[in-house]
C-alpha cells in the first residue's frame, strides 16, 4: 500500500510540475484570434522574464501531403516553446511525431518533451485532419539558454511517413532570431 501511495504522489508531482511550463501565450498560427491575443501579451512577457518571442508563421513546408506551418516561437532561459499546426491533405494516414524532435540553439541541443506538449499534434494523422499545438524543447538539466546570443534556431521535427512506411520526408526549419 505504501508503494502505491508513493507512486501516486510521484505521478501527481510530475503532472503538477509539467503544468508549470505555460504555453498559452504562444500562438500555433492556426487561428487569427489566438495570434492577436498572443501579440498583446508579447511585449509584456518580454519585459517580465527576459524571454524573446518570434513570429515564425512564414515558415511552412509540405512533406508527403502533410502541411506543416510554424506559428510563434518563445525562447526562455530553460526552454523553447514552438507553436505549430499541421494538416494531412491526403486521404490516407500519415505518421508524424514532431513532439519527439530536437532544437539546436547555438551550441546547445534541446529535446522535445512530449509530455509537456500543449494540444494534439502528430501521431497517426488521418486524412483530412488538422491539428495544432505548442511543443516544448527543454534545456539540458543544469544549463541555461543564453537568449541574447541566439542568432538562429534549427528545428528538427523528424519524418512524415506514409502509412505503408515506404516513403518519408524530413521536416526541418531554420529560423533566424533577430
Amino acid at each position: 500500500m505504501k508503494k502505491f501511495y508513493a507512486l501516486f504522489l510521484a505521478l501527481g508531482l510530475t503532472f503538477t510540475l509539467a503544468a508549470c511550463g505555460s504555453t498559452e501565450d504562444v500562438s500555433t498560427g492556426a487561428s487569427k484570434e489566438k495570434e492577436s491575443t498572443s501579440t498583446k501579451t508579447q511585449s509584456k512577457n518580454k519585459k517580465d522574464d527576459g524571454s524573446k518571442k518570434i513570429n515564425a508563421s512564414k515558415h511552412k513546408t509540405t512533406a508527403q501531403g502533410m502541411k506543416v506551418n510554424l506559428g510563434e516561437i518563445k525562447i526562455m532561459k530553460d526552454r523553447i516553446n514552438v507553436g505549430m499546426n499541421i494538416e494531412n491533405t491526403t486521404d490516407k494516414v500519415l505518421n508524424f511525431y514532431p513532439d519527439q524532435g530536437k532544437a539546436v540553439a547555438g551550441s546547445m541541443q534541446l529535446d522535445a518533451n512530449m509530455f509537456m506538449t500543449d494540444g494534439d499534434i502528430g501521431g497517426e494523422v488521418e486524412g483530412g485532419v488538422k491539428q495544432d499545438g505548442v511543443i516544448q524543447f527543454l534545456a539540458p538539466e543544469g544549463k541555461e539558454i543564453n537568449i541574447k546570443n541566439i542568432k538562429e534556431l534549427k528545428l528538427k521535427f523528424g519524418n512524415v511517413t506514409t502509412d505503408d512506411y515506404m516513403n518519408s520526408k524530413d521536416v526541418t526549419f531554420t529560423v533566424k532570431v533577430k
